[in-house]
């Protein structure tokens, strides 16, 4: 097999460490690049040991935030640290069953009953309530007053924490839980008794909020739902049944389903009504903006459509953006379903038997849905949400905003806008992801798409199957379906219609090549960004000129039978299925592209080794007065497939570009045997990292916990006062 997956993508060292030099395996480093590259990896979690191990979903690790400085002339040094919110911390001393003594004895751990234990995609205690991973992304501030940079590290379901730029410490929360609604493990009432309190709620939030530095802003939002909203019908029948054959296929295959999930629509209904009857409110879908001045509290809108009803976001709001005028939200197309939160029937202990897998299987074909096919954005007027506070004041409740809502085809996960409006419209470039489920892991009782027939025996045991290696279990099920596309839409705001549109899309090389080598880049796979100003604190530029993206490519590996029965019939398909299949055995390289925005042309492009993966690129600009948006650096992180890794190869790098000329290659490799970082997600850059102003804003998070704790439960008590309050009382 040509194109292989590295395992290095799947693999890190779960350790903290400051300023390691790192090596210079080729190149030079540039005299003229400065400041701070930050990136974040999900790192398994504590049960892992010294290395993340494969099987859970790699994008549920707890984040681990990588910091690249290159500040100091000639060299290059690298710190991990962990972003700690308080459930980390009880999480690192419930786990283990017993405790060792210093005499090397086994003692039993008195927090063991509130263990977390991964559920899907994110990891919970039915004691203590959910993890908030911090895993996903990086988001600098800079107010008007603030002598220094912070960071903020975001993940989309939970609330954003401010970071030590220095330290990579983890400082405070934004926002008191009391000012941020969860989706559960909040207080229910029955006769008077409260019950349902968790330390740790569910709450719902975005990975990716805004700094507008020019206004001195930080948006971010709070969204919920209910569960049963997650519970979608999958037997939709075709209106047209062409023979007896295809309607006894429906009738056995759908059927089961439509009625099992219909049971489960029943049984969530009649949840949330004792819900809204016992706790005395009404349990309600709602999404909100809010905005932040970097010291007081947050300023919320809820959002409405134009009928008065609140928005409901279906999938997730992993990311959003602003204009000068605008608030734009994506219900992005990472889905949300309750297979999601299966990947073990026992989660606390898991088994690995034939009965067991199956089960799950069953459970999985069940539940679970394909994305969402189109795009929603929903608009809101920054002076809308200005007034509506204003006139609210101090008054109870939150005041609602209109929005305005359109749907654009094809699946997009991340978007960026124009800062400058003109004429009145708006310009996005969207990735379209198209049938790409980025919420799918490769799972135990997976088996890699072949293209083979199969009888109903090996369909059911999965004899004669080509199962999927047991060291990429948990990775993202990058089989994508179809191929990425790169748009760029003019919208007008106040209709949501689309008035100019222009894509951009490449299959790669259609034909061979004497080298058997890709010599054409191609955008399978379109998942990170990189453009001058992406993360800004001083300024932001008014039109994006140009845009750096990672193409992941196409790796048979990762293509699993369940995922291409699921898009087989992807309903935009832009490649035939028959062509499709073909591209995916042979595969398709991973590559780093230059878009420029106006033209829509794919300019510049580095196609990586078929046994090389890029990911996270991040501009770095030059020092001195260069202002151009290709007056820089592209900074990002490359692994690479060894069989048999031996002592002194390194197989996670970071490489450099000069974003003027990517074609030439890396001008610098940079690597340390002692560096083992896995898959890495969304980067920010800052161009200086010094410690945090300590005195500034921070939430008591001993106060706002302390009320959510039992005062009968001595055990959890000492529990959070011994090693949960003293990390923030710091």
């Amino acid at each position: 097999m040509k194109y292989k997956l590295p395992r290095s993508l799947m693999r890190t060292k779960r350790e903290e460490f400051s300023d390691l030099p790192l090596k210079v395996l080729s190149g030079s480093i540039p005299s003229d690049i400065q400041g701070y590259s930050y990136f974040m990896v999900p790192s398994g979690d504590c049960e892992d040991g010294n290395f993340s191990k494969p099987d859970s979903p790699i994008l549920g690790g707890d984040g681990m935030i990588l910091k690249l400085d290159l500040n100091q002339p000639g060299e290059a040094l690298l710190s991990f640290k962990f972003g700690k919110s308080e459930s980390f911390l009880a999480d690192e001393v419930s786990y283990q069953k017993f405790n060792i003594q210093a005499d090397g004895t086994k003692k039993r751990n008195p927090y063991h009953r509130y263990r977390f234990a991964d559920f899907g995609l994110g990891r919970m205690s039915f004691k203590i309530g959910m993890r908030n991973r911090l895993n996903t992304a990086i988001t600098p501030i800079k107010f008007k007053n603030d002598p220094h940079e912070r960071i903020v590290v975001c993940t989309d379901d939970g609330r954003p924490y401010i970071c030590d730029p220095k330290s990579l410490e983890t400082f405070s929360p934004i926002g008191s839980l009391s000012e941020w609604d969860a989706i559960m493990g909040e207080e229910r009432k029955v006769l008077g008794f409260k019950f349902g309190v968790k330390p740790f709620p569910l709450i719902m939030a975005t990975a990716h909020p805004v700094f507008d530095p020019k206004t001195n802003e930080f948006f971010g939002v709070n969204y919920g739902r209910l569960f049963s909203d997650t519970i979608r019908n999958l037997a939709v029948i075709n209106s047209r049944i062409e023979s007896i054959g295809t309607m006894l296929k429906l009738l056995i295959l759908e059927l089961p389903q439509a009625l099992i999930l219909g049971t489960f629509r029943v049984f969530f209904f009649f949840q949330n009504l004792v819900k809204n009857l016992i706790s005395g409110k009404k349990v309600s879908r709602f999404t909100r903006i809010f905005t932040w001045d970097g010291k007081g509290k947050l300023k919320k809108v809820n959002v409405v459509l134009p009928n008065g009803k609140n928005v409901v976001i279906k999938q997730t709001l992993h990311q959003m953006a602003v204009t000068e005028n605008h608030v734009i939200l994506l219900d992005a197309s990472f889905k949300f379903t309750p297979d999601q939160i299966i990947n073990s029937l026992r989660p606390f202990r898991k088994t690995n038997n034939f009965i067991s897998r199956l089960l799950e299987r069953v459970l999985r074909w069940l539940m679970t849905a394909p994305m969402e096919p189109n795009a929603k954005f929903y608009f809101v007027e920054r002076n809308a949400i200005e007034a509506a506070i204003a006139a609210h004041g101090d008054a109870p409740g939150i005041p609602d905003v209109a929005s305005v809502c359109t749907e654009l085809p094809f699946e997009t996960l991340h978007f960026l806008v124009d800062y400058k409006e003109e004429n009145g419209k708006i310009t996005m470039h969207l990735a379209h992801n198209n049938a790409a489920c980025l919420a799918e892991w490769l799972r135990p009782y997976d088996f890699m798409y072949t293209g083979k027939k199969y009888n109903l025996w090996q369909k059911i045991t999965g004899i004669g199957k080509t199962k999927i290696p047991t060291d990429l279990l948990g990775m993202v099920a990058v089989g994508q379906m179809d191929v990425s596309r790169i748009e760029k839409v003019e919208i007008d705001p106040v209709t949501g219609s689309p008035t100019r549109s222009f894509n951009l899309m490449s299959y790669g090389n259609t034909e061979p090549t004497p080298s058997g080598l890709d010599t054409i880049p191609n955008t399978f796979n379109l998942s990170f960004y990189a453009y001058r100003g992406q993360t800004p604190v001083d300024q932001i530029p008014d039109k994006i000129e140009y845009i750096f993206w990672m193409c992941s490519g196409l790796y048979p590996e990762a293509l699993t039978e369940f995922i291409h029965k699921m898009y087989a019939g992807y309903e935009h398909r832009v490649i035939s299925l028959k062509l499709f299949d073909q591209i995916t055995k042979e595969g398709k390289p991973s590559n780093l592209i230059r878009v420029n925005s106006k033209t829509m042309e794919l300019e510049d492009s580095y196609i990586f080794d078929p046994k090389q993966v890029g990911m996270s690129p991040q501009f770095i600009p030059k020092k001195g007065s260069l202002t151009g948006q290709k007056d820089g650096y592209i900074v990002c992180t490359v692994y690479t497939y060894f069989d048999q890794i031996k002592a002194g190869q390194i197989d996670c790098e970071f490489w450099i570009f000069d974003a003027a000329n990517l074609a030439q290659g890396p001008i610098c490799k940079l690597g340390h045997e002692e560096a083992i970082f896995g898959m890495t997600l969304h980067t920010a850059y800052t161009e200086n990292a010094y410690p945090l102003d300590r005195s500034g804003y921070k939430i008591n998070v001993e106060k706002e916990l302390e009320p959510r704790i039992s005062k009968n439960d001595k055990t959890l008590q000492e529990l959070f006062k011994k090693h949960v309050y003293p990390y923030f009382n710091n």
